[in-house]
Formats: C-alpha cells, sequence, structure tokens
C-alpha cells in the first residue's frame, strides 16, 4: 500500500504560476532532506521544472515506456533526475512527438508506484484537461488550484470547480491558491469571493524575487526562506499534511527513526 502523498498542481489557464507554486512546494516539502520528495512534470508538452530547478534533462518520464507494465520502486529510480539528496524530479520529455507517446495508463501506474519511494509525490500539470491530468486529479490526496486575481483566471478557475464538482472527489481535499494577490491586483476581496464561490486557502504576494530565482535555479522557498511568499508556501504546505502534522513515513511522537 503507497505510503506517500500525491498533491496535484493545476490551474486552468497559463501563466498563473502554477511550476513555480509546485516546485516552491516541493522545495518546503522536501524540509532540508526530512522527507523525500519527487516533483513530477507532466506538463509533457511544454514543461518547465527543469528549467525553474537549473536541471539538464537528459532521463524523462519517455523512457518508463519499455518497461510500463513492471515498472516498480528499483525501476522507477532510473527515471529520476536528482535536484538535492531525497529531492528528485521525473521530467516532462524534451524531444518533438514524444508528449503524445506518454498514456494515462503509464501515468496511473508512475502514481502508483511513487508513493511507495517518496513521502510527497508533487504532480505539476499541463493548463488543460485531459486524460493525464484526469489520472492525476483521480490519484491525488490533495489537488492545489492555482489562480491569478484577474477576471480571466478567475472565470477559468471557476469552470474547472464545476466540472471538478461533478467528479467523485473530496472537496475537503482541494486547496485553493490566488498567486500575485495584493493591493495591486486592484481586485476587492467581495468581488473575488463572489467569482469563485469557494474558500481560498491561500493568498501569494506578487513575486518579485521570482525571475532572479528561476535563472539561478534555486527556488525562492530555499534561496530567501524567510521572505513573505516562502512563508506563505509554508502555510500552503500545511493544508496538504497528514492531520497529525507527520508524514507517514515518520514514527511516533517519541518513538526514535529505524537505524539504517
Amino acid at each position: 500500500m503507497a505510503d506517500g502523498r500525491i498533491i496535484t498542481v493545476f490551474a486552468a489557464k497559463g501563466g498563473c504560476g502554477k511550476t513555480t507554486v509546485a516546485t516552491n512546494l516541493a522545495t518546503v516539502l522536501h524540509d532540508r532532506g526530512a522527507h523525500r520528495v519527487c516533483l513530477l512534470d507532466l506538463d509533457l508538452e511544454f514543461g518547465d521544472a527543469a528549467g525553474m530547478l537549473g536541471l539538464r534533462p537528459e532521463r524523462s518520464m519517455v523512457d518508463a515506456l519499455p518497461a510500463a507494465d513492471q515498472l516498480t520502486p528499483e525501476t522507477v529510480a532510473s527515471l529520476m533526475t536528482t535536484y538535492l539528496p531525497g529531492f528528485d524530479c521525473l521530467l516532462a520529455p524534451t524531444r518533438p512527438g514524444d508528449a503524445q507517446r506518454i498514456p494515462a495508463s503509464l501515468v496511473s501506474r508512475l502514481l502508483a508506484v511513487l508513493p511507495l519511494v517518496y513521502d510527497f509525490v508533487v504532480v505539476d500539470t499541463p493548463s488543460s484537461f485531459g486524460a493525464n491530468v484526469l489520472a492525476a486529479l483521480d490519484l491525488a490526496d490533495h489537488q492545489i488550484l492555482v489562480t491569478t486575481p484577474e477576471r480571466p483566471a478567475l472565470k477559468n478557475l471557476r469552470v474547472t470547480l464545476d466540472m471538478l464538482d461533478l467528479l467523485p472527489y473530496d472537496r475537503t481535499a482541494r486547496s485553493i491558491v490566488v498567486n500575485r494577490s495584493d493591493a495591486r491586483s486592484d481586485l476587492p476581496t467581495l468581488l473575488l469571493d463572489e467569482l469563485v464561490r469557494s474558500p481560498i486557502a491561500g493568498h501569494l504576494p506578487t513575486w518579485d524575487g521570482v525571475p532572479a530565482s528561476i535563472n539561478r535555479g534555486e527556488p525562492l522557498a530555499a534561496a530567501q526562506p524567510d521572505h513573505e511568499v516562502s512563508r506563505a508556501i509554508r502555510q500552503l504546505a500545511a493544508t496538504v499534511l497528514p492531520s497529525d502534522g507527520r508524514c507517514s513515513r515518520d514514527p511516533p511522537p517519541g518513538q526514535n527513526q529505524p537505524s539504517t
């Protein structure tokens, strides 16, 4: 039985900062090695996770195709690109046409195996519904929906929520995050609530340091852990943790970790 938790990050409109949220969330959950984390870049056509983390994509999900039916915790290790010890990435394909070769059955199989290896699997998705995205939403322990405080993005979020409500998903395992949410957006809170019509889990202020952190290949949560955005991401991370605040692999309070 899987031990790790799957967090699927989705935005119905491009440009909302979804990948930035996903990479920083994975960084916070990794917690400097306290947890084993896998960031899965499911944006198969235009995945940005490698660029965000300054990684060279020598392996990708397409390398899982020859043994798709025999994936095990041991075989998935060969697919990974390591960002930090205990923080691995399963990157999107880079060759033209490879994205179309990835079936939803492979995504489902990967998401069945990865939680056996990692405490947290953060899935960064494309900004469109499809079989692969639905597989990631189906298997998620928690869904994070990212938007920005502009009417087109909020309209798309409202449509997304209506679609998700038609599916058998637990509404309590869903968090809405408004990125770049501050006075500069000039959108009154009451109007925002009226447009979304669902509880908002977090507001992330404008990320002034993001371009520089992306160019360095270092998430803001790692470079500036005391930044107000990093603190907001930590608050978001708390919403995806188990109710006791511990990862499933952590021992009960007062019990020591088994020796290795």
